[in-house]
Order: C-alpha cells, then sequence, then structure tokens
C-alpha cells in the first residue's frame, strides 16, 4: 500500500527550514504515532538535536568524524562513534532514521534492518536522487510506504512491513 503526501502540519521547532532536513516534518508524525526506541543512522543539525530532546529513547550512529565532533558535545549520551556502518548491529527499534553518508550505502542498511525496525524512515528519496542513492527497490519491497514530498525540497519515505504508515494521515 502507498500513498503520496505534500503537506504535513507540524510544530514549528520542527518545520523545514532548507533542504537539508526536509525530513523533519515526517519525522514528527512518526513520533506521534510511535513510542520506543529511536534509532538515527547519520547524525546532523536538522535532526539530531530535536530526536534527542524528544524522544525517550534514542541513539545516533555516525561514521563521519567531523559531523561527530560538531554534535557530540550536544548530545553525548546519544550519539556513538562506529568506523564502519557494517560495524552497527540490526536490533529492534521502533522506528529507524536513515540518512548517512556515503548515500550509496543506505541502501544496504535498509535491507539490512528491514525486520527489526518497525517504522524505516529515509530521508531523499526523491526520483532525481535515485543515481546517488539507488534506494528505490529497496523501498518498494515494504508493504507500507509514505513518500513526503514537500514542494522543491528532497523527498522523505516511511516503510514498513508491520505497521501501516499510509494510515497517518
Amino acid at each position: 500500500m502507498k500513498k503520496v503526501i505534500t503537506h504535513i502540519d507540524c510544530p514549528k521547532e520542527w518545520e523545514s527550514e532548507n533542504d537539508w532536513d526536509s525530513h523533519r516534518e515526517l519525522l514528527w508524525l512518526a513520533l506521534q504515532k510511535i513510542n520506543g526506541l529511536v534509532i538515527e543512522c547519520g547524525c546532523g543539525y536538522g535532526s539530531t538535536l530535536l530526536l534527542d530532546k524528544y524522544c525517550k529513547r534514542f541513539v545516533s550512529y555516525e561514521t563521519n568524524k567531523e559531523w561527530f565532533d560538531k554534535l557530540y558535545l550536544d548530545v553525548p549520551y546519544s550519539l556513538l562513534w562506529v568506523n564502519d556502518w557494517d560495524d552497527v548491529e540490526s536490533r529492534e527499534c521502533h522506528l529507524l532514521f536513515m540518512d548517512c553518508a556515503p548515500g550509496e550505502i543506505r541502501k544496504h542498511l535498509i535491507k539490512k534492518w528491514e525486520d527489526n525496525a518497525s517504522v524505516i524512515v529515509v530521508h531523499d528519496t526523491e526520483p532525481g536522487a535515485e543515481y546517488v542513492y539507488g534506494m528505490s527497490e529497496v523501498l518498494s519491497s515494504f508493504k507500507y510506504r509514505l513518500d513526503y514530498q514537500p514542494e522543491g525540497k528532497p523527498y522523505t519515505t516511511a516503510v514498513s512491513n508491520y505497521i501501516d504508515v499510509t494510515s497517518w494521515c
């Protein structure tokens, strides 16, 4: 089941301000529907500080030393350094947010986590980015899919084999 939306009403703090944080609205919506462990692959100013603030159980993994150093002082108990994305073991979680680099690794991580994450939210899912990320095939393999397509900004997609994300709005 698939659904496309172009607007999500959310609190001002969660509204997107640029191309790098166009996933905020869909993350906010997911947090309204899901309660439990939230895991982020790839930290950044567009998500990590908000997730750390609003999630009772949150962990963020990062392989880029520059990004890790930028955010570690703000979220020292939530941010974990890993040398390689293969070092991150898939474990049960309620929400997995995927916004890591290099972008080509995302499709492999989505596949790795598909059975352990209740919902996976993935940034940069617009067709024009397919040549970099190559995620369309793996995203299409899920039972439920909600595509958030804000005008003029990168898309974000929520997928699940367990929760009907299309019913969220």
